[in-house]
């Protein structure tokens, strides 16, 4: 018997339906889930399968090395999952690498549509991009959703981390794929 089909008769027979005491975030992740700066990643909920285990793909385009201080990118966040793979989800930051600010966002996230919402953590220091319940579906598969990042004024280095998973669509916390990036970004100008 498969490990997932294991997992769920195991819940059934203790009298849990399947997913029963996991949180569902089809919503939107909660802010800081992105696994950086110490914090978790989607496998808070998406359990089962070990951190960017083989068989799926997470991809960032619009983002290369050196950022130019006040300019705006369009970014793409790409899940490309298995065969199993019916939703998928994500969250990213964009934070100061260092100084006094460290841990802080840097710049500005803007959502492009329906399919992405920012969020912000309960102190207000931390900015976040992430899906939307419209956003979840994964039609073959994959998943994409674009959003904008206007860099900061300031020059320095930004870290950006991102999460995102590629789950089963079966309503329970189990045998879903979770990948993690992340990059620093210099200014393209002296401090």
């Amino acid at each position: 018997m498969p490990a997932g089909i294991a997992g769920l008769a195991a819940l059934s027979i203790a009298g849990a339906a399947p997913g029963a005491g996991a949180p569902r975030h089809v919503t939107g992740p909660p802010p800081g889930h992105t696994g950086g700066f110490g914090e978790p990643t989607c496998q808070t909920c998406h359990t089962g399968l070990p951190l960017n285990d083989p068989g799926s793909t997470l991809e960032v385009d619009g983002l290369a090395a050196t950022y130019r201080p006040g300019h705006t990118y369009r970014v793409t966040v790409r899940v490309d999952g298995d065969v199993y793979t019916r939703r998928a989800g994500f969250q990213a930051a964009f934070r100061w690498a260092d100084g006094s600010d460290r841990g802080a966002t840097a710049g500005s996230i803007g959502s492009r549509g329906p399919d992405t919402r920012v969020t912000t953590d309960s102190t207000g220091r931390v900015e976040y991009i992430g899906h939307t319940g419209g956003g979840i579906d994964a039609p073959g598969g994959s998943r994409e959703w674009t959003f904008e990042w206007t860099a900061p004024e300031a020059a320095g280095p930004i870290a950006f981390h991102v999460a995102a998973n590629a789950a089963n669509g079966d309503d329970s916390p189990l045998e879903d794929l979770v990948y993690t990036s992340a990059r620093e970004l210099a200014s393209d100008e002296p401090r």
